[in-house]
């Protein structure tokens, strides 16, 4: 995608019509959050996070299908409305519908001097921004989990106010940006940040988890569609126009609509109940009720409405919803997870702190091989285990760019605008071109009464932002991992880590291996619900496959640094050195990859976990291998491997 997608909110006779409103197979939640969004734009919008597959994009351009057409000035670029100007020429106009893309610039979202009115006249002029083009309308951001941080901000700042306000490059602008924010994400390719998800007003958790009735029926309705789009949307027309007149009326009637004091208790003990922060949610609670009513067709709010209302505005409000792993089904939930009967699930923990389970029983430590038969154990999410890198600085280094740890200079044309500067050879043809006339106007002769710009005046734009790092945990899940309980203490280590990763928008990923080969457990990602349930399914025992583990490790970094030149890499390998996969030859193999991971010059870390009383010293070979620093799990307690993890890091 490399533009907005603008489209009308009704298909014109030659297009493919669209997939109906009413036509989509459950996912309730998911449309009615909608539909009280488009009744009051002011509830400030929904988030709807799921997998793919849930049809969460389609739901969205077929509610904009169903809004009203608006009056709008003619040739206004801002939807104005008519203010009974004579010069101005009034039009109706289907609603706007634009798809904000990843790569949108924040000069393309918020607006920006247009450059080519000012090198021919010399005239500044706001050139919209899509925030322009959406205003009246709906603005729908796919992945917006995946945006720049800076961006998300200033787009929400702008929706919040329901003003957009540009101070830049000598242009002084405000315009109306009164727009339904519809904001959709895969959870399981990362999570908005806590101050991020509270901007939001309604927020539904959608999942493909539908019964067998009704999977069936997605099929077959999507079928007809593919077959013949025109005749499958005019059997779903009589049911569309119900749900469009319903919301014009109210829209027309929910000024109307009152809140009884008893529900405004009601609201104000919701939340205080829930433990959130601030005021918004009960706002968002107390607009979301009058539209619920008005809807259905009352003039009064009942506590039915505040009930639905709040399970939608205190979804990604509450504090355990942002830190441990969502129960339940339904709009506000995940669906339990499918397990034959006869199986226990996994010990349950909190991420904050990580571990709250029981300890288990310890057994004695012995040669890993001794255990390579055991039957796997699942261990839980150890106790105790602090890995905050609260104070983590990561140095710099020449061409890297850094994260929220310390933010830096972008070498695209990504990032906030910081300030201009002189360009150097090799930096990327990012005009700032304010600074640029600005310069030229300087350096102008006194007796020439036009602006030359030469190749001296040239400015460009230094930007901020922030870039990523993945730690890559390889974890030994083998017999003597189980005998030793390291397990425990390894899993509430990655999950403690993953915690701090969230906040500062990095990656972490989990390899672990363990019986005939290696497993990635976890992708690369920031979503701690997604790693807490892939942590909890970890058992260990089985023999050691240590080389399949480091190979693994190498292909998943090999194509992380591919995707991204500058991502920050670090490896964490945890295991007693013990290999005995494959045969034979175990430690000759897994010290040769060893040696084909160094060459990426990756900042390594060995955690050696063997403790029995006759000790090989394999982990240490393999740290002198990889070039990677060491620690001992005698003298590292497992309360201890944070504070390990961030000195390796602030040095690495």
């Amino acid at each position: 995608m490399t533009g907005p997608e603008i489209i009308a909110n009704r298909s014109a006779s030659s297009a493919r019509p669209l997939f109906p409103f009413t036509a989509i197979v459950g996912q309730d939640a998911m449309k009615r959050a909608l539909i009280f969004n488009a009744i009051d734009p002011s509830i400030g919008g929904v988030l709807i996070s799921g997998t793919r597959g849930t049809a969460k994009s389609t739901a969205v351009r077929a509610l904009a299908a169903l809004l009203p057409e608006i009056e709008v000035v003619s040739g206004d670029p801002f939807n104005s409305a008519p203010d009974g100007n004579p010069h101005h020429t009034a039009v109706r106009v289907a609603t706007p519908f634009v798809n904000l893309p990843i790569g949108a610039t924040e000069d393309r979202v918020l607006g920006a001097l247009d450059i080519e009115r000012a090198l021919k006249s010399g005239e500044r002029r706001f050139e919209p921004g899509l925030l322009a083009r959406a205003n009246r309308g709906v603005l729908y951001v796919d992945e917006v989990n995946l945006l720049p941080d800076h961006l998300v901000d200033v787009l929400l700042d702008a929706v919040a106010m329901g003003v957009n306000r540009i101070e830049r490059e000598g242009v002084s602008f405000e315009h109306e940006a009164r727009v339904i924010l519809v904001g959709t994400m895969n959870p399981e390719e990362g999570e908005l940040r806590p101050q991020l998800l509270d901007r939001f007003g309604l927020c539904v958790r959608v999942n493909g988890y539908l019964e067998p009735g009704e999977r069936k029926e997605v099929v077959r309705r999507r079928i007809a569609y593919d077959a013949d789009p025109e005749a499958f949307a005019a059997r779903w027309t009589a049911s569309e126009r119900e749900i469009e007149r319903r919301i014009a009326a109210a829209r027309a009637g929910l000024s109307e609509v009152t809140v009884p004091p008893e529900r405004l208790d009601e609201i104000a003990e919701l939340c205080a109940a829930a433990r959130v922060d601030g005021l918004r949610a009960d706002i968002v609670i107390y607009k979301t009720s009058r539209a619920i009513a008005i809807f259905e067709g009352r003039d009064a709010v009942i506590a039915a409405d505040v009930q639905e209302a709040q399970a939608l505005a205190l979804a990604h409000r509450r504090p355990e919803a942002r830190s441990a792993p969502p129960t339940g089904a339904g709009p506000t939930g995940a669906p339990p997870s499918r397990r034959p009967p006869h199986e226990k699930p996994p010990p349950s923990s909190s991420l904050s702190p990580p571990g709250a389970a029981q300890a288990e029983p310890q057994a004695a430590d012995g040669d890993g091989a001794s255990h390579a038969d055991s039957e796997p154990r699942n261990f839980p999410i150890g106790q105790g285990v602090q890995l905050s890198l609260a104070r983590l600085r990561v140095r710099a280094r020449e061409g890297a760019v850094h994260g929220k740890r310390n933010p830096a200079g972008s070498r695209d044309r990504r990032g906030a605008f910081v300030r201009a500067i002189m360009p150097r050879p090799g930096d990327p043809p990012d005009l700032a071109l304010a600074a640029t006339v600005l310069a030229a106007a300087l350096d102008r002769a006194r007796a020439r009464s036009h602006l030359e710009v030469s190749a001296r005046h040239w400015r460009i734009k230094q930007r901020r932002t922030r870039a990523r790092s993945l730690i890559v945990f390889v974890v030994d899940a083998s017999g003597s991992m189980a005998a030793s309980a390291r397990m425990r203490a390894a899993k509430g280590a990655v999950c403690a880590l993953l915690e701090e990763a969230h906040q500062k928008r990095d990656y972490v990923t989990l390899i672990a291996f363990h019986g005939e080969g290696a497993e990635r457990l976890l992708p690369p990602t920031r979503s701690a619900v997604f790693a807490y349930r892939r942590l909890g399914e970890l058992p260990a025992g089985g023999r050691t496959p240590l080389a399949a583990g480091l190979r693994l490790a190498r292909f998943d970094i090999e194509r992380q640094r591919r995707k991204q030149a500058n991502l920050r890499l670090f490896l964490v390998l945890v295991t007693d050195g013990r290999a005995t996969l494959p045969e034979p030859g175990a430690l000759a193999a897994a010290l040769s990859e060893s040696d084909r991971l160094r060459e990426h010059r990756i900042a390594s870390l060995v955690i050696d976990t063997e403790t029995d009383w006759l000790r090989l010293g394999q982990a240490r070979l393999l740290a002198e291998r990889l070039g990677a620093s060491y620690h001992h799990i005698t003298r590292l307690p497992p309360k201890s491997w944070g504070q390990a993890v961030r000195e390796w890091m602030a040095t690495s």
